[in-house]
């Protein structure tokens, strides 16, 4: 639902009025136009049959054989909502020509291509500056523009592992990990929405437009501030500890009745010991030499996990959880997805899961965003679009072309035929 669709009596969105124009893949890029589209912004996306984005190719959940259905992947629903969609073919010039001309009627532009790829294009800064001077632009590359490395593809797991994520992952008996949902595109969408967010109120203020180039390794490494301290301060590199602290002792996932279930606790204090063995029925234990102390919890600590596991084996998760926060102690149940969709009162609470329009399968359940603007409260717009579901309305109406400029266009393959309905 665009602001224009929206009811007059609701509130007026927080960046309602502004337009953005994504080229962009995957998460990185993408990311950043759901929130600015949730917070009211609209925001359209350029895509291409001859090169589709990856994550409308992901086989939906349960109907596997039913093949790719481009509408359906579930994280393409979830990173697009609320968007246009027009499709460009952008190594046709016809097609650069109405790009320039989408962007100079815009206000932000957001591209999360290889370093250098929007140049070869003929639609880098300062192009696209010459038709509109007060673009805020944003580039986020695996590298960014400079460097010796700047050439390089990326993808998030590859970032994991040079940034240092992966060596830091995992149990330390285990090889290191990847934590197969690619962080770094997550970081760097979130970096570069406040970088964009805070260009907008720089040209308020007068400021005039500006480029924005984010590094999605720099902005990856930049997470890890702590265990460099560490290295800088103690001259050793870093342990991988899985689910341990250097600060809390027991500290982990301890398992509790039924199949899979488990219930997180962390300890930081004595007193917060004492109240974890009263509600596990073991008092006795502080009395024990080797759990007498924070540091002989912590060099004990596989005991500890051990007498702590044959306890909550026989309770349930909520339960223990329940009675472990009464008490003080830090305790959460590891929840599943089925936890987090029906049982979690504070999502629920929240209004974190929206109702929306899917344009393949009517009204859906999805996951909404983290913020909480009451005074302009965002929503999550339609989902399911097609490849170039909104090319009438962007090249028609936006743009003002006739029906036979679009038909001239589409025959020499500027702009490519959209999805049938």
């Amino acid at each position: 639902m665009s602001q224009g669709d929206r009811p007059s009596n609701e509130p007026r969105q927080a960046l309602a009025g502004l337009r953005v124009v994504e080229f962009s893949a995957a998460m990185a890029g993408p990311w950043i136009g759901r929130f600015l589209a949730w917070c009211g912004a609209e925001v359209i996306r350029v895509e291409s049959r001859k090169r589709p984005d990856v994550v409308r190719l992901y086989v939906p959940p349960w109907d596997r054989e039913l093949g790719i259905q481009p509408r359906l992947s579930p994280w393409f629903t979830d990173w697009n909502a609320g968007k246009r969609f027009v499709t460009l073919d952008l190594r046709q010039p016809l097609a650069v020509e109405l790009a320039k001309r989408l962007v100079a009627r815009s206000d932000i532009a957001i591209e999360n291509y290889s370093a250098g790829v929007m140049d070869k294009l003929g639609l880098g800064y300062e192009e696209l500056q010459q038709g509109n001077g007060e673009l805020v632009m944003l580039s986020s590359s695996g590298f960014g523009d400079t460097g010796p490395c700047r050439r390089y593809v990326t993808w998030g797991p590859n970032i994991e592992a040079l940034s240092g994520m992966s060596r830091l992952s995992g149990f330390p008996s285990r090889e290191c990990t990847l934590t197969q949902y690619a962080y770094p595109d997550a970081i760097s969408a979130l970096h570069g929405l406040v970088a964009v967010l805070a260009a907008l109120d720089h040209r308020r203020r007068g400021g005039g437009g500006q480029y924005i180039n984010l590094s999605q390794y720099e902005a990856t490494v930049a997470g890890f501030g702590h265990v460099m301290m560490e290295y800088l301060a103690l001259g050793q590199e870093p342990e991988r500890m899985g689910n341990r602290s250097r600060s809390a002792a027991p500290h982990g996932c301890y398992p509790c009745r039924g199949e899979d279930r488990w219930c997180a606790i962390s300890v930081a204090t004595d007193s917060e010991w004492e109240h974890l063995c009263r509600v596990l029925g073991k008092p006795e234990w502080q009395s024990e030499p080797r759990f007498a102390s924070l540091a002989a919890r912590m060099e004990h600590a596989q005991a500890l996990d051990d007498v702590i596991a044959a306890r909550t084996r026989v309770r349930k998760d909520y339960e223990l959880m329940t009675a472990l926060q009464e008490a003080g102690v830090a305790a959460g149940v590891v929840q599943n997805v089925e936890d987090l969709a029906r049982h979690d009162a504070h999502l629920a609470a929240r209004d974190f899961f929206e109702q929306i329009e899917h344009m393949a399968k009517g009204v859906v359940t999805a996951t909404g965003i983290p913020l909480g603007l009451r005074g302009t409260p965002g929503h999550s717009g339609r989902a399911g679009a097609g490849v170039g579901e909104d090319n009438d309305f962007v090249f028609g109406s936006l743009l003002g072309m006739t029906p036979d400029e679009v038909e001239r266009a589409v025959a020499a393959g500027a702009i490519e035929p959209a999805d049938e309905p």
